[in-house]
């Protein structure tokens, strides 16, 4: 289990890393961070952003897995939102492994 979690914090940093070098990154937080609660918001907002500002910061503080009947698979979302940016490749990437470690 422990080695998961590494594992889990070591792709979210991953995942920092690549949506700085890709641009996505952002140093001031939106209004609408501080009113998210379940996702409900995410097709209304920034996906990149929601990367950042809500996935980031809570699976950094993960210690486990979650169970399979409660993931919610990030990667449907980031291809919805990045579509055919092949620049995002990689960011994609991270995601499908992250996606397979929840």
């Amino acid at each position: 289990m422990a080695k998961d979690s590494n594992t889990i914090i070591s792709k979210t940093s991953e995942l920092e890393e690549e949506l700085k070098n890709t641009g996505l990154w952002q140093n001031d937080m939106p209004g609408w961070v501080h009113g998210y609660d379940d996702g409900s918001n995410i097709s209304k907002t920034n996906f990149a952003q929601w990367l950042q500002f809500v996935f980031v910061p809570n699976h950094l503080h993960k210690s486990k897995t979650l169970p399979a009947t409660e993931k919610k698979l990030i990667v449907p979302q980031a291809i919805k939102f990045f579509g055919d940016d092949v620049k995002k490749g990689k960011l994609l990437q991270i995601l499908i492994e992250i996606d397979s470690l929840l």
